[in-house]
């Protein structure tokens, strides 16, 4: 999402009181005035603009509606078609085809694009233009008016982004979507992408304090370094250059491995381990690495790319149809709905159901709304009457299976149906939107809820959700739907391992904290007198006499007498040792463990961990050891046996002071 400053003016909003001569009139205009204000501000949207025509655009891949020029709309499209044929180039392999589809709403300036911009801090964010994401459709909303072509550019990589490599850090996505934005053509079969934009440059070269990496990665679309102004320009520009470096820098001495690093991003590893494993270095020394690069640079790479063909698009070969007043004003509140602004997108939804029974989108989003409203009965009536008018309708399919899933869940209906058809019922229309529109994921996961609630199915559940991740591998929620599924199923274990993976790797806050809470929920223990207990039984099964028993508590030291009860033998264990933290314990299979040194993340497993010595010399280890992250991690130095060709085992686990 790009970010410009907007100041709101009043004067556009001067009421000329000077003709009320009389009191009665000046107190019954008064209302009227606060109404004139509130609309004027841009928070409340009123009706769509009455003299303004709104027109539908088709370009090859892409819907376009506004109530912009022709011209201005049809320049976008062209630019979206072209800039997505180099994409293609480039990436043969991602795939540009949503599994939702994705309408670009072009307004003709910021006043009429201001009362459909995301709220912040009360007030209409100072957005260029943004990219919202939805369960039917994704919207890029934007005005005519934008400075440079870079700013769509922008909104449609985090598109692809989203569909094909998934949860990036916000500084990853944000850097790559100005990096590739900087797309120009230049003959009809060469294009360029690199160039520096002028506003980062600016900023660079006022000598910014960088933002730490550690930092950086916490860094979420909440954040002041997102949203506030004073604090965008850095973020933005910092991402930029650390990612022009790692794609055009040093000759791209960089650039497979930051390939490497976004594939094991998108294979659910830990961003700590993906950047370990793939630049070989830590992130101080990267970061130096970015700031030398700015400091000596005069001119900046670019990527330049002859093709064989032209990708320049012919813009009369797109159609164009006026839109009714009831579709303008469809379009937006079905976007305010998205952007979950209920009572502005009433207005606009309500009158036009009303009087366009069969406008079977309008229809449509207003049960969307009612549902979110709570208002179960109306919302089943609205869609009761589209799915009859409308069968192959995929959408309509699946909101009525929806409503029924929501309402139930709320336990908002009477129970007309006994469960086991009202299940059915919703299971018939869910499988058939699938039918109808097979990459329409949504439909999938809302298969598998129901499959979920039911407590049966399960195995269709699972199926169901795997199709869906596969279509589109960067939904986390979906991940923690499947999660939820192994968890009704019992398989708590191979719950907790996608949990985890979800924990770690997850940029969306509220997916993070559900899948925290449900890893809580489900803690597993292994405490180290259960260890213990094993590890005696088999010292008195197998003396040796060469291993010197315990030393006496009374001759020991206070920190190290900690775990006195635990320390059956001494760590006098021969094997190989590696010294850093621990960062996770997996007790699913055995007992694997990860450790992160300086250098790299070194994994270790043990098939018995009965007979793995626990010890520990510092008060921060006590009673137990908990399985799963350990943020921050925990010092620990590991004796294990070198495996040839697999993992060590460990043998000794000596918990240690924090150096």
């Amino acid at each position: 999402m790009l970010r410009a400053k907007f100041t709101f003016s009043p004067s556009s909003c001067i009421f000329n009181a000077t003709a009320m001569r009389h009191k009665t009139q000046c107190a019954r205009l008064r209302v009227f005035l606060w109404a004139f204000l509130l609309l004027c501000s841009g928070v409340f949207p009123g009706p769509a603009f009455g003299a303004d025509k709104w027109l539908s655009i088709h370009t090859k891949n892409f819907l376009l509606v506004g109530n912009a020029n022709e011209s201005d709309i049809r320049r976008v499209g062209r630019t979206l078609e072209e800039f997505r044929s180099a994409i293609s180039m480039l990436f043969p392999k991602m795939e540009q085809t949503s599994s939702v589809p994705t309408t670009i709403l072009v307004f003709k300036n910021d006043e009429s694009f201001k009362p459909y911009k995301p709220i912040y801090k009360g007030q209409p964010s100072n957005v260029l233009a943004y990219f919202q994401p939805g369960e039917d459709v994704n919207y890029i909303a934007l005005t005519a008016t934008l400075p440079s072509p870079s700013i769509i550019l922008h909104e449609y990589v985090h598109f692809l982004l989203r569909e094909n490599v998934g949860t990036l850090p916000l500084w990853i996505s944000e850097g790559l979507a100005e990096c590739y934005s900087t797309f120009e053509i230049g003959k009809q079969n060469e294009f360029t992408i690199g160039r520096p934009p002028e506003q980062h440059i600016a900023t660079l070269n006022m000598g910014i304090q960088f933002i730490p990496m550690k930092r950086l990665l916490a860094i979420q679309d909440s954040s002041p370094e997102y949203n506030e102004e004073s604090k965008q320009g850095p973020f933005y520009a910092e991402s930029w250059a650390m990612v022009h470096y790692l794609v055009l820098g040093t000759d791209g001495k960089r650039r497979t491995q930051f390939a490497q690093l976004l594939t094991s991003l998108s294979k659910a590893e830990s961003f700590e381990d993906a950047f370990g494993d793939a630049f070989q270095t830590d992130y101080g020394t990267l970061e130096d690495e970015i700031r030398e690069y700015i400091r000596k640079r005069s001119s900046w790479p670019m990527m330049k790319v002859t093709t064989k063909d032209s990708i320049q698009v012919d813009a009369r070969a797109m159609s164009t149809t006026t839109l009714s007043e009831a579709e303008s004003e469809f379009y937006l509140g079905d976007l305010l709905l998205h952007l979950n602004r209920l009572a502005e997108a009433e207005t606009h939804l309500t009158p036009v159901a009303s009087r366009n029974p069969n406008l079977t989108a309008a229809q449509a989003s207003l049960a969307v709304l009612r549902v979110r409203q709570r208002q179960y009965d109306d919302a089943l009536g609205l869609l009761k009457k589209a799915v009859e008018s409308d069968s192959k309708n995929y959408i309509v399919n699946f909101y009525y299976a929806y409503v029924l899933e929501r309402a139930d869940a709320d336990g908002a209906t009477a129970a007309t149906n006994a469960p086991a058809e009202k299940y059915e019922t919703m299971r018939t229309y869910a499988k058939k939107s699938i039918e109808l529109a097979p990459r329409y994921v949504e439909a999938y996961a809302l298969l598998a809820r129901i499959n979920l609630t039911a407590g049966e199915n399960l195995d269709e559940a699972e199926t169901t959700l795997k199709k869906a991740i596969s279509i589109a591998p960067g939904r986390d929620d979906l991940q923690l739907l499947l999660a939820q599924t192994y968890l009704r199923a019992n398989r708590t274990q191979d719950a907790r391992s996608l949990l985890s993976i979800i924990q770690r790797n997850a940029t969306n806050f509220d997916v993070g904290r559900r899948a925290t809470t449900l890893l809580d929920q489900t803690e597993q223990t292994t405490t180290f007198t259960e260890i213990t207990a094993a590890i005696e039984k088999d010292v008195k099964r197998e003396p040796s006499p060469q291993t010197p028993s315990a030393p006496s508590s009374s001759n020991r030291k206070v920190q190290e007498t900690v775990l006195e009860a635990l320390t059956p033998v001494g760590p006098s264990v021969e094997g190989e040792k590696v010294s850093g933290l621990l960062i996770n314990m997996d007790c699913s299979n055995g007992l694997t463990l990860r450790i992160r040194t300086d250098r790299a993340t070194t994994e270790l497993h043990s098939s018995e961990p009965q007979k793995i010595q626990f010890l520990s010399y510092t008060s921060a280890v006590s009673d137990n050891i908990r399985c799963g992250d350990r943020n921050p991690g925990t010092p620990v130095t590991v004796t294990y046996r070198p495996v040839p060709g697999g993992v060590g085992e460990p043998l000794v686990i000596e918990f240690v002071e924090k150096q």
